[in-house]
């Protein structure tokens, strides 16, 4: 007969991380309702749990901010998990929030502060050598894991050497914050990188299942034969514009059947409350009816929730000189929970006509030669200094073609309008 192992599974919430990165600028009341959407995924995560009667909850890392985590935040983790009862909770505590003597995952640490301690059902690794905890009510299921002591990074390869499993039980779990080596995206990330590993090396560990945490993107991992041996569910809840639309825990089935063999079902589940999604409108050729069409349509299209989720406008192409694409998406500014407009366009001033004498002319005629000369300089040497990196610089030809139309704004209009520089 058949045994299973369910569980619910969630990292990458950071918890009370900031809020203002990149383009996002939330106000005082904006960034402390942030913090409750945060909140309210975890919340939300566990009363799932609840509802499924999973096994056990798996939390392997980046449970909040460990330079910003405030008492009240931390106290509500506690109750959360508590509020579970028998269902054990198991955290490996990440680079981002690790256990150190001034954690809130450090009972002393709690005792300083006056707060309750750790439920009875939460399991916390505190070791950077991989332990076992026996789960409490199941003695046919061990969870395996470790602590990041510290915020440095880890760049050993733990998984390249044996770990530690339980024999005598059906159900081996891992916990495992980590760098997946052939994760989409890492090679242009090499500061996110710690305790690296590969799907081989996790292959060869035998877990029957390990969950993932550190990366934010749901990605699952399979061996040879294609079967899961371990799975991302990537952020809980998104927090800029790099971790786009609906952000999930995960519920998964592992099963191990009379010959011993395994196989692992996962179902992603979103329980955030708003997502942060990016709407690209080409304006090119469109009036100002036809620009808050194309917006209406894209919200339409991309199944975007204006009256809950973050939204970035990116208003790209070109327009004629009477049209003004940023103050038309300003006016839909009230249909919006929160909205962002990125104006990237330009007016069409070069498919104007120009009278030679006039200053506009020669002004344009200037710049395009300034613009011509820096792209013949930059194919000369590609390597050379740019305006962000002096002494010696050159000036890119980008940097004139803002100049050229800020340019053309002043001379043309009378004002100058400020456009987003990438």
């Amino acid at each position: 007969m058949s045994s299973t192992f369910k569980f619910l599974q969630l990292s990458d919430v950071h918890l009370d991380s900031p809020q203002n990165r990149g383009v996002l600028s939330y106000s005082s009341a904006q960034r402390a309702a942030r913090y409750t959407d945060l909140v309210e995924s975890l919340v939300g995560a566990m009363r799932v749990a609840s509802d499924q009667k999973v096994d056990a909850v798996l939390i392997p890392g980046g449970l909040w901010d460990h330079r910003s985590i405030r008492g009240e935040t931390a106290g509500t983790v506690l109750e959360a998990i508590a509020e579970l009862n028998d269902i054990p909770v198991f955290i490996t505590p990440g680079e981002g929030d690790p256990y150190t003597i001034d954690s809130y995952y450090h009972p002393t640490f709690l005792a300083a502060r006056g707060m309750r301690s750790w439920p009875k059902n939460a399991f916390v690794f505190n070791s950077p050598e991989f332990t076992t905890f026996k789960h409490p009510s199941r003695d046919d299921i061990a969870i395996t894991g470790y602590a990041h002591l510290s915020s440095r990074k880890i760049s050993d390869r733990l998984l390249g050497s044996y770990v530690n499993r339980d024999d005598n039980v059906t159900f081996n779990i891992l916990l495992f914050h980590g760098s997946l080596d052939s994760y989409p995206g890492i090679d242009g990330h090499a500061d996110r990188i710690t305790a690296p590993f590969s799907v081989e090396e996790l292959a060869a560990q035998r877990f029957n299942y390990t969950a993932l945490g550190h990366f934010h993107e749901y990605t699952e991992l399979c061996d040879e034969n294609d079967q899961v041996i371990g799975a991302y569910s990537g952020c809980l809840s998104g927090r800029n514009f790099d971790e786009l639309g609906p952000r999930v825990a995960m519920l998964g089935t592992v099963t191990v059947d009379d010959n011993g063999q395994s196989s692992t079902l996962l179902e992603p589940i979103e329980v955030a409350s708003n997502r942060l999604t990016y709407l690209p409108v080409d304006v090119s050729g469109l009036d100002a009816e036809g620009i808050k069409a194309e917006i209406e349509y894209g919200v339409q299209e991309l199944e975007i929730r204006p009256d809950v989720d973050i939204v970035c406008i990116s208003l790209e192409g070109t327009h004629t000189p009477d049209v003004e694409p940023y103050s038309i998406a300003q006016k839909l500014r009230p249909d919006f929970y929160h909205l962002l407009i990125v104006d990237r366009t330009r007016p069409d001033y070069l498919a104007e006509e120009y009278d030679p004498r006039t200053t506009e002319y020669k002004y344009l005629e200037s710049m395009l030669e300034k613009q011509r000369q820096a792209e013949a300089k930059r194919a000369e040497n590609p390597n050379a200094d740019t305006l962000n990196n002096v002494p010696g610089f050159l000036m890119s030809a980008k940097t004139i073609e803002d100049a050229l139309y800020y340019g053309l704004d002043a001379l043309k209009r009378q004002k100058v309008t400020h456009r987003h520089v990438d």
